[in-house]
């Protein structure tokens, strides 16, 4: 199932919340003087095929805003870790050797929850001197119960409190909490005071474990789903978020100070930016467009070509990737967005000159504006990525035709813009066909070179949780629980690994993945390129993916081929139904169960209780909203 919503009149937080909630935060941040440390979780199994020398130049947009948000609240000792960066930190080793840390907030997508785990288990290892410990992100979003038990041996005391959805909630938690601190008193023990007086149920976003729960039946709270920032404009310039970035290095605890920009930017090849939130189309397989409650928001276009402005000047990047779900979405504010960064300069230079922008968008809505093309490429758009999923819309249809695809890439081509194609394999796609009813997967790769993509991905469908198909994937008997004795880790849930297949012989369909890359990224399409127009600007980055693509065949093949011998030689067990969640979640109000990600008709009775506390609750913004904003 797909994650719930709030009423159309109820999805925005109310207007003017965000500064007052600044101020608020502000003005009590010199009393509290809380340190935090953002830990961005990365596993190195998922480092697979074209974005592999890409994963460990990155800072991710989402965690460099909430540091922004922090630094502006005034909460001055905030440091980023990333793990690709710095392995080896240990909140454990880092308080021990002196280094206060008061809130560990760990970043995680559900691939990476395993190291999440790891950096709780060793947080808890603090005892009574540990921080308060918040998960975001993606695995927090969509799975929160396994944040707290899965099962409680693996990931020790479990997070104290998951946060499913944007920075907002994060920063009202922190109000709650700093408004109730007295001098010196650390946010852990001011966070079960307020859990024991239910003053974090009026905050929607948050799930945490019921400070009353029966013995031998522990159960969560959840407050509900978030209500959405409507001005993404409030939220801090991006630079902000650079300056508290810890250096790279292999020890377990924290350098004094932060990494200067300069070599933030050495180590880092673009900047990702939050550009426009949204997409009209519905897939099944994906969970995105219900967790923005099928709403389209943006930045200004003025606030947008001012960010790339600033970090093009201040920190000297040329390269940005806008976080889009589908850029083109809406014409008017793409046209806009556009026009405000074609009329920018960087450094007196114009963008078309000064920034190389990539983004991500539907073909269905980039042919249907293919008019804005010349203004992307004087805004500086370089590179749009294609969810173009089966050309032969056999998996699912976004209005994809063969005949589209060709004239779009061509038009593309002609202003500059290049194109780069992702494809999902699955079940019913067979290698090769001469069926132009049924193409093939390596078909594809060479329709799609030949049409002339810059770079190509596919990966195998994998059932997402949040996504509508997910009861449909794991009720069929297709979704592995075992290969052998052992459970699949979710560092394999990425698309690469063939985890989900109704095939006699899935190890097959693994090395079909591979043999697609091979179709698109091999010598002779080298060569084909390599004796182009090489003048031509096009024709050189086309160059250079087939060169970065190739030289990731290998290594990747390498990495996935004891997976794919497990496959072959040893017993699948597949799950005959969608696996047990961990602690059932209620709502505070009702004490019902509530249903998240995953459809559930398994009663859960409680009698939600709670201590007396003297502690007076924050008053809640109950001020109406203007409707949101309906796509499709």
């Amino acid at each position: 199932m797909e994650l719930p919503r709030r009423a159309p009149e109820d999805v925005y937080v109310a207007d003017g919340a965000y500064p007052e909630l600044m101020g608020d935060l502000r003005a009590a941040s010199g009393t509290t003087d809380w340190s935090s440390v953002l830990y961005y979780c990365f596993d190195n199994r998922t480092r697979l095929m074209p974005f592999r020398w890409l994963d460990h130049r990155v800072v991710p947009c989402g965690v460099r805003t909430v540091a922004g948000c922090l630094l502006e609240a005034g909460f001055e000792q905030t440091r980023i870790v990333m793990q690709q960066w710095t392995p080896n930190f240990r909140p454990s080793a880092a308080v021990r050797s002196g280094r206060k840390i008061d809130i560990l907030l760990v970043s995680s997508m559900g691939l990476h929850a395993e190291q999440a785990y790891r950096i709780v288990r060793d947080a808890h290892a603090l005892g009574e001197n540990r921080p308060l410990i918040l998960i975001g992100g993606p695995k927090a979003i969509y799975e929160p119960e396994d944040c707290f038990s899965k099962p409680p041996e693996v990931i020790g005391g479990g997070v104290d409190a998951a946060v499913t959805g944007e920075v907002f909630i994060l920063l009202e938690l922190l109000r709650l909490l700093s408004s109730m601190a007295v001098e010196n008193e650390r946010p852990l023990q001011v966070f079960r005071r307020a859990r024991r007086a239910g003053l974090l149920d009026h905050i929607p976003g948050l799930v945490y474990r019921a400070p009353d729960h029966e013995r031998g039946k522990p159960y969560l709270i959840n407050t509900g789903v978030q209500r959405l920032m409507r001005d993404l404009d409030q939220l801090p310039m991006p630079l902000s978020g650079y300056t508290c970035v810890e250096p790279a290095h292999r020890e377990q605890t924290l350098r004094e100070k932060p990494w200067p920009l300069a070599d933030v930017r050495r180590k880092s090849f673009l900047s990702t930016l939050i550009v426009t939130h949204g997409c009209r189309f519905n897939c099944d397989f994906c969970p995105i467009p219900a967790y923005q409650q099928k709403t389209w928001r943006h930045k200004s276009p003025e606030r947008i070509a001012d960010e790339m402005k600033q970090l093009g000047e201040k920190m000297n990047y040329r390269h940005f990737f806008g976080t889009d779900d589908s850029f083109f979405n809406d014409r008017q504010s793409a046209e806009a967005i556009l026009t405000a960064m074609a009329t920018s300069n960087v450094n007196g230079r114009p963008f078309r000159e000064s920034v190389h922008f990539s983004t991500e968008a539907t073909e269905f809505d980039v042919h249907k504006n293919s008019d804005l093309l010349p203004l992307a490429h004087q805004a500086g758009l370089r590179l749009i990525f294609f969810g173009i999923e089966d050309l032969s819309a056999k998996l699912l249809n976004k209005g994809q035709t063969i005949d589209k695809t060709e004239t779009l890439f061509r038009e593309m081509r002609k202003q500059k813009v290049a194109p780069y194609a992702m494809m999902i394999h699955h079940d019913d796609q067979p290698l090769w066909s001469r069926d132009p009813e049924r193409l093939g997967v390596i078909n594809q790769a060479l329709k799609l070179f030949n049409a002339g993509a810059i770079g190509y991905h596919t990966t195998y469908i994998t059932p997402s949780m949040g996504a509508r198909n997910i009861e449909k994937m794991y009720g069929s008997g297709q979704v592995f629980e075992r290969i052998g004795r052992a459970p699949l880790p979710e560092a394999f849930y990425d698309g690469n690994h063939v985890i989900a297949s109704r095939h006699r012989r899935p190890w097959i369909r693994q090395l079909q993945l591979q043999l697609a890359y091979l179709s698109f990224y091999n010598p002779v399409n080298f060569t084909r390129t390599l004796f182009k127009d090489l003048r031509l600007k096009y024709h050189r980055r086309r160059l250079q993916w087939q060169v970065v693509g190739a030289s990731m065949l290998i290594p990747s093949a390498l990495k996935l081929l004891g997976y794919t011998l497990s496959l072959m030689t040893r017993r699948i067990h597949k799950h005959k139904t969608t696996p047990p969640r961990g602690l059932p979640m209620v709502d505070p109000q009702t004490g019902e169960r509530v249903k998240w990600a995953i459809d559930s008709e398994v009663p859960f009775e409680v009698t939600h209780r709670r201590e007396p506390d003297h502690m007076p609750a924050l008053p809640v913004h109950t001020e109406p909203v203007r409707q949101n904003v309906e796509i499709g």
